[in-house]
């Protein structure tokens, strides 16, 4: 378990800088900073994940508390409004904690109150809980939802096409604010008044948007109080969901029963790792269509082909989650098109959009996995290996769309305009990082496929022959497209007579995949240059600090933070190949090992408790300190610090 002190809490400064998250298994959440003042637009209580309309929508933003005793009211709630902090609960606060659920626990004079939150899996509805754990009083307990109601990326304002009536049930209220959204159910498990009264709350700011160049203000709809009576040894549940509320107590219980189960499935003999399995469950999601599939990150990331090809292992097979990976493995190999795996699926339409060159070629990567942690080999060749043998043939044939091999047997990919590896940041109109032609780690994994695939064909049929072709030809004009005299490494990209001498990351994965097309010594340079040029604690760079196009920080608007997302920023999932890389061409094994425990720390055994807390970002600053950016908690960040940690123990 996490706890925060008091002394952080008090402090909006640090406290609105750790961010908690509490997931439905469906894509939705709830979310806030330790003293639930809302610093994102993506923060609320009840983001729901809704089939119709499709999409992820913030409905209940916050619950505003208050209790009531000797005539005097201390409201529990903490919100930003231009120039001030109003009202002020923080000054309340006694800790955060995070366990299996998160929970603030509040201190008022000897009166101790506790309020823990916990979204249902499977259904878009969420528990507050609210324990008197110390005090003499029985004080009233008022809570003022404030609605939102509106899409995830976007802001509401008052307007008057909200419906502010509510329909009032024994011990709650249901509401339906807009047409063509559902219903808000909300009650208590105790006996509760509800007395309308319908008001806007103007002007909620949101610091983290003002400083990611958005719109950061907003305005939320309060249609009434709710007020009852807390009492020792009688908790308060208050909820909100979608659909009828049910016994709030017995639903609650069964929660923390799945709950339980799923810590003690993600057992290790490491506390960190441990809660990071536990906590990895997060990204594992059913979406609108029943599809099992990977939340690439939270807040604003939905389901991406090619970070769940490279989340899978980690999350899944390395940690105890086999059948639900098998899942996700069959339902991406129905989802193949010439050659191509889905690199994004809508959320809020059934529409794939096949955009990457890279994510078909990690399939192979991500069933390889499975084979080594003990999946059966014949799942793979019913459900998977179809899909496989497509995507080879394809390739080899030139149905591939924007994708071709070269007479020497390089794999080219995209043109001017597109981006089409993980490096696909755009600014100001154009690519950030254009890596047209034939990417380093492109033709590692056509390699690797290539390798995997003969050893699944077995028999000698026309399309083993042709890969068997390929593949050779590759081998003999890899080292001399991509190898760097001059910089004692691999090129990153190479386009014909042009070649990009940056020293990026990518060049890693000709090292660390199952399948290599160098030799020790060249593994070896290739180690040396990543290990002088973009290894730190928390992961790679993503480009060479000597390099003028170099940029450490991560702030400004959207064009500013995207010039600098794959110039500098260190990324921690690289640092699960780095690890495998280093760990497969030393010679000391045992002293590889003891250097990456020591030297990655802060992600392997550092459970984190600041930022995303309990969760590894997406992305660190390229200078000491590092310091997170990006999304709170990113899949293959997280899957790749587990799948590490495996492997250093192995």
């Amino acid at each position: 378990m996490i706890r925060i002190s008091r002394d952080i809490c008090v402090n909006t400064e640090t406290a609105t800088r750790r961010e908690w998250l509490d997931t439905n298994g469906i894509g939705g959440y709830a979310s806030s900073t330790v003293i639930n003042c809302h610093t994102r637009k993506y923060h609320g209580l009840l983001v729901a994940a809704l089939a119709k309309p499709r999409g992820r929508y913030v409905l209940l933003s916050k619950a505003e508390t208050s209790l009531v005793s000797h005539d005097r009211e201390f409201v529990l709630a903490t919100n930003k409004h231009p120039g001030v902090y109003h009202p002020t609960g923080h000054q309340f606060v006694d800790c955060f904690e995070q366990g299996l659920f998160p929970a603030v626990t509040y201190r008022i004079g000897d009166v101790r109150i506790r309020e823990s939150v916990m979204t249902l899996h499977g259904e878009n509805t969420v528990l507050l809980c609210y324990e008197l754990l110390e005090g003499k009083v029985s004080p009233v307990m008022r809570v003022r939802p404030l609605l939102a109601y509106r899409d995830i990326h976007a802001l509401t304002k008052e307007n008057m096409f909200l419906q502010p009536k509510c329909f009032v049930k024994k011990n709650g209220c249901v509401i339906e604010p807009y047409e063509g959204m559902p219903p808000l159910h909300m009650g208590t498990n105790r006996a509760s008044e509800f007395f309308p009264g319908p008001k806007w709350t103007r002007n909620v700011e949101y610091l983290i948007e003002r400083d990611r160049g958005f719109d950061y203000q907003e305005d939320l709809f309060c249609p009434g109080m709710f007020e009852t009576r807390l009492t020792r040894g009688k908790p308060v549940i208050f909820a909100a969901s979608t659909t009828p509320l049910g016994n709030l107590e017995r639903r609650r219980k069964a929660e923390t029963a799945r709950r339980e189960a799923l810590f003690a499935a993600s057992g290790d003999r490491s506390r960190s790792v441990h809660w990071l399995k536990y906590f990895g469950d997060q990204f594992l999601v059913r979406n609108a269509s029943g599809f099992a599939s990977v939340i690439a990150g939270y807040h604003w990331f939905g389901e991406w082909g090619r970070d769940t090809m490279i989340a899978l292992p980690g999350l899944t097979f390395h940690a105890g989650r086999r059948e639900f990976g098998e899942e996700v493995l069959a339902a991406y190999a129905g989802l193949e098109r010439d050659g191509l795996l889905p690199n994004y699926l809508d959320q809020k339409s059934e529409h794939l959009a096949y955009n990457s060159v890279d994510a078909s070629l990690w399939f192979f990567w991500t069933v390889q996995e499975y084979l080594k942690t003990g999946g059966s080999r014949a799942f793979v060749m019913r459900h998977v290996y179809p899909a496989l043998r497509s995507i080879v043939a394809a390739h080899l044939d030139g149905r591939v769309p924007l994708c071709g091999l070269a007479d020497d047997g390089l794999l080219y990919a995209g043109n001017e305009t597109t981006q089409l590896t993980w490096m696909d940041a755009q600014a100001y109109g154009r690519p950030v990082t254009p890596r047209h032609g034939a990417p380093v780690e492109i033709n590692a994994l056509w390699y690797n496929a290539l390798r995997f695939f003969l050893e699944l064909a077995g028999g000698d049929d026309a399309l083993a022959s042709r890969a068997r072709e390929a593949a050779a030809r590759l081998e003999a004009s890899f080292i001399d497209r991509f190898w760097s005299a001059e910089e004692r490494c691999l090129c990153d990209v190479v386009n014909g007579e042009r070649r990009d001498h940056a020293v990026r990351p990518n060049q890693i994965f000709a090292v660390s995949l199952p399948h290599s097309l160098l030799d020790v010594a060249h593994m070896r340079a290739v180690i040396s240059k990543v290990q002088a040029h973009l290894l730190t604690p928390c992961g790679l760079r993503t480009l060479s600090p000597r390099n003028p196009a170099y940029s450490p920080f991560y702030r400004g608007d959207a064009d500013s933070r995207d010039s600098a997302y794959h110039q500098g920023m260190v990324w921690p999932w690289l640092a699960g190949h780095f690890g495998e890389a280093l760990l497969r061409q030393a010679e000391d094994k045992a002293g590889a090992k003891a250097f990456l425990r020591t030297y990655f720390k802060p992600i392997l055994r550092e459970f984190p408790d600041n930022f995303g807390i309990a969760s590894v970002p997406e992305i660190y600053t390229g200078n000491p300190p590092h310091q997170p950016r990006g999304c709170i908690a990113q899949a293959w960040s997280v899957a790749e610090a587990i799948r590490l940690n495996k492997l250093l123990r192995n």
